[in-house]
């Protein structure tokens, strides 16, 4: 299925594209084309920040803000794919000698750059939300890199997609400003999100979401529904 955001959404999804194309740009061409092979589909991540962030009276920083910061966790889970395939022994024998070496420079390049992006919200909260993400997805990652059967790989990427969505939706909400109960309700609304997700159960927008979102600002409510319907 491919991503169908409402116009606002869609232009915004766009910018992230474009971010992230000039950032892999900078890249040597076959390292380039790894990490363009390592982009999601349908980018749900950036989805999550554009639905959480959005003000209620908006202007052309706070999108680019945002654009930065969904820019930014796209990118984090692209380091992360790139990071957790070299830890894997088995599937480094897919990657060029040559390349191994650059391949693990590219995922550096991408977790620094990523930084960078966040960095550019020039909110202090948010670049902590940030940097706390991917301290502690990577230390998550480094404690299971020995582990082989498929449940116990299925279960770091489930509490990894769960914690990427409450992070960007935690960063969000504070680049839009919201309350702290507003906050909390478009939080919750993501990581029950992200259990949807992880289910292949996103059809319904409330179904077991409670309150959450009929309860949140009307601003998020409108494009939490361009994101869900996409789904």
């Amino acid at each position: 299925m491919g991503v169908q955001f409402g116009e606002t959404l869609q232009s915004e999804q766009q910018l992230v594209a474009a971010t992230l194309d000039e950032v892999i740009a900078d890249l040597p061409d076959g390292l380039s084309q790894f990490v363009r092979s390592e982009l999601a589909e349908k980018q749900i991540l950036a989805g999550v920040v554009l639905a959480a962030a959005a003000p209620e009276h908006d202007s052309a920083e706070d999108a680019s803000r945002r654009v930065a910061l969904a820019a930014a966790l796209e990118l984090l889970q692209i380091a992360l794919n790139i990071h957790r395939l070299l830890l894997k022994p088995e599937k480094t024998d897919s990657i060029d000698n040559m390349l191994l070496g650059g391949t693990i420079l590219a995922g550096d390049y991408c977790f620094s750059r990523a930084a960078v992006l966040a960095a550019r919200t020039c909110h202090p909260q948010v670049v902590t939300v940030f940097a706390e993400l991917l301290k502690d997805i990577s230390q998550a990652n480094l404690r299971h890199a020995i582990v082989s059967d498929n449940d116990g790989q299925n279960t770091i990427t489930a509490s990894e997609r769960k914690a990427m969505f409450h992070s960007g939706a935690s960063a969000g909400v504070l680049l839009a400003g919201l309350s702290d109960e507003e906050q909390a309700v478009v939080v919750r609304y993501a990581e029950w999100l992200s259990r949807q997700e992880s289910a292949d159960e996103t059809r319904s927008l409330d179904a077991g979401a409670g309150e959450s979102f009929d309860s949140m600002p009307p601003r998020q409510r409108e494009r939490w529904r361009e994101l869900v319907s996409s789904l």
